[in-house]
C-alpha cells in the first residue's frame, strides 16, 4: 500500500523507491492498493444492495490483492481454493436464463462451498508454502472448472446485448484463471508462479464486472424492468388516474346536488304558499277540491323531506354517500310509506306486515327504495289489481335478515330482460313510451348493497313481478 501512495502523492519519492526498493515491491504495493480500493467499493455496494454477490467479490479481491502479495502468510492450496471459491460465489448469480444455466449456477455454488472448506482445512493443517500434492490438485481442479465458465460467458456476450461488457470481462477473467492455475498445477507443482501483471489483470477484470453491475442496476430504472413490472406500473398509473377522475366527478356531483337542493326550495316554497292560499279561497268547495289540495300538500312535504334527508350539505360531505345505519322497525317503515302513498293512487295497496321487524338500515334511503318499488308496481299494474307489500324475516348463513317484498300483477318481465333490469338507463322495449329515466332500480339495488343487503326479483310473463329487499336485522355491534 505504501508504494501505491507514493506513486499517487509523491512521484519523486516513488521514483527513488523504485530505484532502490525493487520493482517487485512496487508491483506488490500496486496490487494491494487496487485490492483495497476495490474492497471499499464492494463494501459500499453490499451496504446499498445487501446482495451477497458483492460480499463474495469483497472476499475475492482481499485474497487476490493482499494475500497473493504476501505469499508467506498463506499456503498455496488455501490461497488458490479460497480465491476461486469467492470467484465462483460472486459470479453464480449472474448465470441464468435457461435450465442448463440453472444447473451450472447450482454447480458453481456447491463447488464454492466445497472449495471454501478445502481452503479452511489447508489453512489450518497444511503448512507448505511452495509446492505439494494439495496445492497441485486444487490448482488443477480450479483450472478445469474455469474453462466451461469462460466458454459460457463468451456465449452469453455473443447472445445478449444487455450486460455484454460484464460477460466479456468475466470470460476473460476465467480464461486468465485457467491459464494461471493450469500453469501452477502442471509446471510448478502447485506453487504460485503467476506474474503480478496477470494477477492484477484478473483482479481488475472481476472487480470491474461486479462494480459495473453495482453502478448499472440503479441507473437502469424503468428501462431495466421486466415487461410484467412495466405493466404493473402502467396499471397503477391508470388506477391512480381513474381514482382522481372519480374524485373529481364525485365533487362535481356534490356541487350539483347542492345546487339542485338550493334551486328546488324556492319553487317548492311557492307551490306550498299557493296551496295554502287556495285552501282559504276554495274552502268549502267540496271533497274533490279538498282531496286535490291535500295531495299537493303531501307532495310538497315529501319533496322537502327528501331534500332535507338526502341532499343536505352534511350528507353531501360524507365520503361516497355512506349510509347512516340505525336500528329501526321495517314494518313501521313500510307502513309509513304505504300510508303516505295510498291517497295519491287509485290502486289498492295491501300491506301484510308483522307487528315488529327489527332491521339495521338507513331509514330515509330505505324508504326511497320501498317507495320506488311501489311506484313501479303501480305504474305497470292494471288499475283493478292491488299491489301487495309483504314483510318477514329469514337467515342468510348465520346472519338474521329482514325482508320486504313488493308484488304486482302486471305483465311480467321476460327472461332476456330480467338479466338487464338493474342496469343503469335500461328501459324495457314494451314500455319505452312510459315516463322514466331507467335509473330507479339501479339506484335502489346500489342503496341495498351499500347497507349489506340485496335487491332481487322474480318475474313471470303474464303473472306478475316480485321485488324483494333483504337487509340485516341487527347492526355490526350485534
Amino acid at each position: 500500500m505504501g508504494p501505491l501512495l507514493c506513486v499517487l502523492l509523491w512521484p519523486g519519492h516513488a521514483l527513488a523507491y523504485a530505484q532502490h526498493g525493487g520493482l517487485d515491491n512496487l508491483q506488490s504495493g500496486l496490487t494491494s492498493g487496487v485490492a483495497i480500493a476495490c474492497a471499499l467499493a464492494f463494501c459500499l455496494a453490499w451496504a446499498h444492495t445487501r446482495n451477497a454477490m458483492y460480499a463474495a467479490g469483497l472476499a475475492f479481491v482481499l485474497v487476490e490483492g493482499l494475500f497473493r502479495s504476501m505469499p508467506s502468510l498463506m499456503p498455496p492450496g488455501a490461497l488458490q481454493a479460497g480465491s476461486f471459491a469467492a470467484l465462483l460465489a460472486s459470479t453464480a448469480p449472474l448465470i441464468q436464463g435457461s435450465r442448463a444455466a440453472g444447473i451450472l449456477a447450482a454447480a458453481c455454488r456447491w463447488s464454492s462451498v466445497a472449495l471454501a472448506g478445502v481452503a479452511a482445512l489447508a489453512l489450518i493443517f497444511v503448512y507448505e508454502t511452495e509446492s505439494g500434492l494439495l496445492p497441485t490438485s486444487v490448482a488443477g481442479v480450479c483450472a478445469v472448472l474455469s474453462l466451461p465458465l469462460a466458454v459460457w460467458f463468451c456465449a452469453k456476450a455473443v447472445r445478449q446485448a444487455a450486460g455484454r461488457a460484464s460477460s466479456v470481462a468475466l470470460a476473460l477473467a476465467y480464461g486468465a484463471s485457467a491459464w494461471m492455475l493450469g500453469r501452477d498445477a502442471w509446471a510448478a507443482g502447485g506453487a504460485d508462479t503467476a506474474g503480478t501483471a496477470v494477477e492484477l489483470f484478473r483482479l481488475l477484470l472481476v472487480s470491474g464486472a461486479l462494480l459495473w453491475l453495482a453502478l448499472d442496476s440503479p441507473l437502469r430504472g424503468a428501462a431495466g424492468r421486466k415487461p410484467a413490472d412495466l405493466a404493473d406500473v402502467e396499471h397503477q398509473a391508470q388506477g391512480e388516474l381513474r381514482v382522481a377522475e372519480l374524485a373529481g366527478a364525485l365533487e362535481t356531483q356534490r356541487q350539483m346536488n347542492a345546487l339542485i337542493s338550493h334551486e328546488l326550495r324556492a319553487p317548492l316554497a311557492t307551490i306550498s304558499a299557493a296551496a295554502q292560499s287556495l285552501d282559504m279561497i276554495l274552502s268549502g268547495s267540496g271533497e274533490t277540491v279538498d282531496s286535490r289540495l291535500a295531495r299537493i300538500h303531501r307532495s310538497v312535504t315529501r319533496m322537502t323531506e327528501l331534500m332535507d334527508q338526502l341532499l343536505n350539505q352534511d350528507r353531501l360531505d360524507e365520503q361516497a354517500w355512506t349510509p347512516r345505519g340505525e336500528q329501526t322497525d321495517m314494518a313501521e317503515l313500510v307502513r309509513d310509506v304505504v300510508t303516505a302513498m295510498q291517497p295519491d293512487t287509485a290502486h289498492s295497496l295491501v300491506l301484510q306486515a308483522q307487528t315488529s321487524l327489527p332491521v339495521y338500515c338507513d331509514r330515509p334511503l330505505t324508504s326511497v327504495v320501498v317507495r320506488n318499488l311501489i311506484h313501479n308496481a303501480i305504474k305497470y299494474s292494471p288499475a283493478n289489481e292491488p299491489v301487495r307489500i309483504e314483510t318477514g324475516h329469514t337467515r342468510v348463513g348465520d346472519q338474521p335478515m329482514t325482508w320486504t317484498a313488493v308484488v304486482d300483477r302486471g305483465p311480467g318481465i321476460g327472461e332476456e330482460e330480467q338479466a338487464r333490469i338493474f342496469e343503469p338507463r335500461f328501459r324495457r322495449s314494451a314500455h319505452r313510451e312510459t315516463p322514466g329515466m331507467g335509473i330507479g332500480l339501479f339506484l335502489a339495488r346500489r342503496i341495498c348493497q351499500s347497507q349489506g343487503g340485496t335487491l332481487t326479483m322474480q318475474s313471470k310473463v303474464g303473472v306478475g313481478t316480485r321485488f324483494v329487499i333483504t337487509l340485516p336485522a341487527n347492526g355490526p355491534a350485534a
